[in-house]
């Protein structure tokens, strides 16, 4: 009897170990597949479509962090930076600087950690942080021609007390778009693209609409 009672226990505990984790990676699974629906709404201009998708994601992105712990998927940089995303275009400024700070603590070149942590702030109303951020980005060389142009004048257009920061954020949105639009109409063949950039790579969203893999779609860019 008391063997029988310490095997229980002991199945008891490892469910209650391995439960949160799963389930934080069902919720980073349910994160991606939103994402994935609102990038492709994102960058063909359908952009009420666009927010009610990432508005989903930022729900099931927001289970997935505060998992207790969070699964081992949704600590990946490329998935921090899809979260992050998410939740600044559902109108979570802060919960998109805390996921953007982490992803670029995991990986320093991921320019849309600063770009959008600086925007996030920007809609907090703080110039200061908003200047900082995103001259974080510019540092970053992010080669993104369109985009950076933009943040370029914008900085300048705040320093000289020439623009309110809702209206430096709404031409930087704008840039944004035409950016990645511009990126998807212009990818290369996927031999000649960066491995974090191609279809199956991390940060898949750079250069296309959907993620890809040799069996389809599915949970590959992380």
């Amino acid at each position: 009897m008391h063997k029988h009672t310490y095997t229980l226990l002991t199945l008891i505990l490892a469910f209650t170990l391995l439960a949160t984790p799963a389930h934080a990676w069902e919720s980073v699974r349910s994160g991606q597949k939103s994402f994935e629906r609102a990038w492709q709404a994102f960058t063909s201009l359908q952009q009420d479509t666009a927010t009610m998708y990432f508005k989903k994601a930022a729900t099931f992105y927001e289970k997935a962090l505060s998992a207790d712990p969070p699964s081992r998927t949704a600590r990946f940089a490329s998935t921090l930076t899809m979260a992050g995303m998410s939740f600044y275009y559902a109108g979570q400024p802060d919960a998109c600087i805390n996921a953007m700070d982490l992803a670029s603590g995991k990986d320093d070149k991921i320019w849309e950690a600063y770009l959008f942590t600086g925007l996030s702030h920007a809609r907090q109303g703080d110039k200061i942080k908003t200047i900082e951020s995103l001259n974080q980005y510019l540092d970053s060389r992010p080669s993104q021609r369109i985009l950076s142009n933009s943040v370029s004048k914008q900085i300048e257009s705040m320093e000289a007390n020439s623009t309110s920061l809702n209206d430096a954020v709404t031409q930087i949105e704008k840039a944004i778009t035409l950016q990645y639009i511009d990126n998807i109409n212009h990818t290369n063949s996927r031999s000649s693209n960066p491995s974090v950039e191609r279809c199956s790579g991390p940060h898949w969203w750079r250069k296309y609409r959907a993620p890809c893999s040799e069996s389809g779609y599915g949970l590959n860019s992380l």
